[in-house]
């Protein structure tokens, strides 16, 4: 029964389906407001005023994303529909990606039904934050790196960390993983590759860089999110493992100490982070173990999405694609090492940046994917076993 309904969907079909879904949602789930969305819009406005963008801790890709659908529009949905659709593509990237990686139509078309599904990926369509534009561009890189399409991949995902600074800290793993454990080239060979990455990316870093350098009088490679990230989860206040200012953490600066002192105040988070690891290394294990839980449970941490509804939608959800990537692992590590390894390294790295910084479910949704992919090959087999 499965293999003919899987036989005779094609993905269009689905990816015209999340397209229902997410534009349905739209019109009957009231739009969130998150407090970002007011951010990505003012640093779009900033950008093409030719203003400096006064936040230190955000990347100005999504703003400018925002600002180009909604000048389109002339209204605030602009960026909705475009991430709308972002996130339809996205379910035909992911269907590409594991059929690439598994050599199977129909566990690419349950992977694209997962996430076409998927509450979180529905939620964050309409809402307008960052994370719908980066995991389309995250994914569409890696997929072009599973085709060997290295130039195209390195450019996505420059374009995802403009986003979303996270890449930037795993994306030489994920390249060394491909290089090394998929590809098996020689050093010289990744020498090479590494060096037209990095040349791609200063090029197209450059005009970033030169913002910084106006803004903060000195070079700032990304922005100033790392020493304020690390000593949102490292210092006295924080006993939750999350960030939020006046409860877990107090920075103790102003918007004057970002514009003029906002390197020398990176440096001190920093400094006063690591001071703090050091001379409480039980605290920090501790709260690294309530990062990780947090990170990883089943349930927004969130006041407003602790209720009855929430808490069923998401374990039903991503409780399940939980579970089934977890019995994918166990029982198909060996057979699929290398091939998934850039996936595993993914989702180790992402983990261990929030065990280290602050966590949150809405941190985890990037690795997302990964998890519905290695849980759509599970399910098929499973199905397989039980027709046998």
């Amino acid at each position: 029964m499965l293999d003919n309904f899987l036989n005779k969907i094609n993905i269009l079909q689905i990816v015209f389906f999340s397209f229902i879904l997410r534009f349905l949602s739209l019109i009957f789930y009231k739009n969130q407001n998150l407090p970002d969305t007011s951010t990505y819009e003012r640093i779009g406005e900033e950008i093409f005023s030719g203003k400096i963008i006064q936040t230190p801790l955000h990347m100005p890709g999504y703003g400018i994303w925002m600002y180009i659908l909604n000048f389109i529009t002339q209204n605030n949905y602009g960026v909705i529909f475009g991430d709308i659709i972002i996130s339809c593509l996205t379910v035909y990237i992911i269907y590409l990606l594991t059929i690439e990686i598994f050599q199977f139509k129909n566990i690419g078309k349950i992977a694209a039904l997962i996430f076409a599904l998927y509450p979180f990926s529905i939620f964050y369509s309409f809402n307008a934050v960052s994370e719908t534009l980066f995991v389309f561009l995250l994914y569409a890189s890696i997929l072009m790196f599973y085709k060997k399409k290295f130039l195209l991949g390195y450019i996505l995902i420059i374009f995802s960390i403009y986003v979303k600074p996270t890449a930037d800290i795993f994306a030489p793993f994920l390249l060394l993983s491909f290089f090394f454990l998929i590809y098996k080239y020689s050093s010289k060979k990744v020498l090479r590759e590494l060096f037209i990455f990095y040349i791609l990316y200063s090029i197209l870093f450059s005009p970033w860089w030169l913002h910084n350098w106006k803004k903060y009088d000195g070079f700032v490679r990304i922005n100033l999110s790392g020493g304020y990230h690390l000593y949102s989860g490292n210092n006295p206040d924080n006993l939750s493992g999350g960030g939020i200012g006046g409860v877990d953490v107090n920075h103790g600066w102003t918007d004057d100490d970002i514009e003029k002192r906002g390197i020398e105040f990176e440096k001190k988070f920093k400094s006063d982070a690591f001071n703090y690891i050091k001379e409480n290394p039980k605290t920090f294990v501790k709260l690294s173990f309530i990062k990780f839980k947090r990170f990883w449970q089943l349930y927004p941490y969130a006041e407003e999405y602790k209720g009855t509804f929430y808490k069923f939608v998401s374990i039903f959800s991503y409780g399940l694609v939980l579970l089934f990537s977890i019995l994918f692992f166990i029982s198909n590590i060996k057979k699929f090492f290398f091939k998934i390894s850039p996936l595993v390294i993914i989702i180790l790295l992402t983990t261990a940046i929030h065990c280290i910084t602050i966590a949150s479910v809405r941190y985890r949704f990037p690795i997302e994917p990964i998890l519905i992919i290695f849980a759509a090959y599970y399910l098929f087999e499973r199905l397989k076993l039980l027709r046998n």
